[in-house]
């Protein structure tokens, strides 16, 4: 196979009907070798000191030739498949009584693209126009008069072999590149998808199969599946008590036992913690089953197989789990609604002494209820005006200064408290109240905006940072409602960013994208959040019209003890940099993390190092002086 570093033969190929033109080729590229006794005569004869062979040295070339166009097209084409191509061709432009130099040359680019053409030519029939508007201007043409010296057919015929050389040097090594980018892709994209310890599907891939399923019973109701929430009983005292390698190790041994106990269409995914540390949970996929008890069944075999003692570096171990199993008589629409039901039936058998299954029933129906009830509220609040917003500060890595804000919601349910935002934002979703929710605090957050900016001091110059969900884009006039509040507001469209996960364009990514190109088009800014966890993948990079990426606070935190962690933030931004994009760190706390995020020429960072989530009126003295934020540090 060649390389780019493999030497390739000057290979020529002369096409022109005249034989005596192809022997003065000959003359000029193909001499005899001349021999030292000749030479020493010529140096004797006129006075000149015998030259060695290496001060006559010159290309080599390998003539061939041919009396027609279309015999020298077939030549070229056979030559490329036998992966010795000409790398010129000189061609006569009246061939009679076959192709002319025009016709030739069109056949001959479209058997080999690559061969750099000069058409030879004393009296053509067409002009210098006719010939361009023909074959283009291209760089692989160039037109000789005849009769020709000597030297223009060597010098071109040098020039153009070097030039087609350094072509498919260039070519095979991009090419070289590209299979690598496309194996690290790979690398990447299976990383995303699978634990690194013990090789299982992580929970981004089991969610994926479990909607597949889900949409598969809907078709067929005769369809049934199972999941099986599994966590271990005490695993953090093996931790605590052996060390996390240890706690490793045996998670290494389970997944293995799990997967020698389940059929082949079963699917198994880890589920852990980003750090690795305690994560000892596990879900089973029990694929197309006769009944949805048979789930059971499973679960008493997997007990048993999970009570026979492991075999941890000379310690015997004994780990049990606690199973919880959702099936699908109820229903499902939702891949969340049945991992949660497995992990409430989970917890209750925990409760209920452990080293037992529990199967998700009417019972635990409570739980549900209290759904309801927050969802109650939350409708009431959002009638009521009834949620605010905090701002947490972006800085610039370069100079520590004030860039921005993320508006981030925030309630307190009447009885509850304070209600964590990821569950606001889950039940509003579910209740479709998501849409008049996010478009009120939107307006809020443009307003407070509005207020910074007519302070000035640079404190016009601030962004505001928004998240995106999901069932927003199911809204027609999303885009438009998002043009009215910045008109109301009076900001110009490139003093807000929209942040995005990949999560919500995976139900249809077609009419994400075309909603994302509307909000470009309009002139705000989209982030990709939480890059590097969940959904997040290459793919996006090249489909969405990002502007920046945010890294996920599970790279950030350990950052400083973990020099892997560093190796991915470098691949990262070298990433972000080719598609000319922003990155941005979140969860910065340690001066630490910002100097090395520093370092690695990360844009923006936000963190509780720079404050956390406050009302308007706590990050006043931010906005009065956004170029001392972070100074000193």
């Amino acid at each position: 196979m060649n390389t780019a570093d493999t030497p390739v033969p000057r290979r020529i190929l002369v096409i022109d009907d005249n034989e005596s033109i192809h022997e003065d080729f000959r003359k000029i590229l193909a001499p005899p070798a001349r021999s030292p006794a000749l030479s020493a005569a010529k140096a004797a004869l006129f006075g000149t000191a015998a030259t060695t062979p290496a001060a006559e040295a010159r290309p080599e070339f390998q003539l061939d030739a041919a009396l027609q166009g279309q015999a020298g097209v077939e030549k070229a084409r056979a030559a490329l498949e036998q992966g010795e191509p000409y790398q010129v061709a000189f061609v006569d432009m009246r061939m009679p009584p076959g192709w002319d130099g025009l016709t030739t040359i069109k056949h001959l680019w479209r058997a080999d693209a690559a061969v750099q053409t000069v058409i030879c030519t004393a009296h053509s029939d067409y002009s210098l126009e006719q010939i361009t508007d023909e074959l283009g201007v291209s760089d692989r043409l160039l037109m000789l008069k005849k009769p020709f010296d000597p030297v223009e057919i060597l010098q071109l015929a040098t020039a153009l072999s070097e030039k087609w050389q350094a072509q498919r040097a260039a070519a095979l090594k991009l090419d070289e590149l590209e299979r690598m980018v496309q194996t690290r892709t790979a690398e990447i994209e299976h990383a995303m998808l699978h634990d690194r310890l013990t090789g299982l599907p992580n929970r981004t891939l089991i969610v994926t199969h479990l909607e597949t399923c889900i949409q598969r019973r809907k078709r067929n109701p005769n369809y049934k599946f199972a999941v099986l929430f599994l966590d271990f009983d005490r695993f953090k005292l093996i931790n605590d008590s052996l060390g996390h390698e240890t706690g490793d190790l045996l998670l290494i041994e389970i997944s293995d036992r799990l997967r020698n106990s389940l059929r082949a269409s079963d699917r198994i995914c880890h589920q852990s913690t980003p750090s690795r540390l305690g994560g000892d949970e596990f879900v089973i996929l029990l694929d197309d089953l006769r009944e949805e008890h048979d789930a059971a069944r499973v679960a008493e075999r997997l007990l048993d197989v999970l009570t026979e003692p492991h075999e941890i570096e000379g310690q015997k171990l004994h780990a049990t789990a606690s199973i919880g199993i959702a099936t699908s008589d109820r229903n499902y629409e939702r891949a969340g609604d049945m991992l949660r039901d497995a992990d409430t039936a989970m917890y209750r058998a925990k409760a209920g002494g452990r080293n037992r299954y529990v199967m998700f029933d009417r019972h635990m129906h409570e739980q549900v209820m209290a759904r309801l009830s927050l969802e109650t509220e939350l409708r009431k609040a959002v009638r009521e005006d009834g949620l605010g917003l905090h701002y947490q500060p972006i800085v610039r890595l370069g100079d520590g200064s004030l860039s921005g804000f993320e508006a981030l919601v925030r309630w307190s349910h009447p009885t509850q408290g304070p209600v964590p935002a990821a569950e606001l934002i889950a039940v509003a979703e579910d209740t479709g109240l998501i849409q008049p929710l996010s478009i009120s605090l939107l307006r809020i957050a443009c307003r407070q905006l509005r207020a910074w900016h007519a302070r000035g001091g640079g404190a016009e110059q601030l962004l505001m940072s928004v998240n995106l969900s999901r069932k927003q884009l199911i809204d027609p006039d999303l885009v438009s409602k998002i043009a009215q509040t910045l008109r109301d507001a009076d900001l110009p469209p490139g003093s807000l960013i929209l942040e995005i996960t990949e999560s919500t364009v995976i139900d249809d990514k077609d009419a994400a994208l075309a909603v994302f190109e509307q909000l470009k088009e309009l002139g705000v800014w989209l982030h990709l959040d939480d890059f590097g966890t969940g959904y997040s993948s290459l793919s996006c990079l090249y489909q969405l019209p990002l502007s920046g990426l945010k890294i996920d606070r599970a790279f950030i935190q350990d950052i400083c003890r973990r020099g892997a962690h560093t190796v991915v933030l470098r691949s990262i931004v070298q990433i972000a940099r080719a598609f000319n994009l922003q990155v941005i760190a979140e969860g910065v706390e340690t001066t630490e993390q910002f100097a090395l995020l520093r370092e690695l020429d990360i844009d923006f960072a936000q963190g509780y190092l720079f404050g956390k989530p406050s009302a308007a009126g706590d990050v006043e003295h931010l906005v009065a002086e956004p170029k001392l934020v972070v100074a000193g540090h």
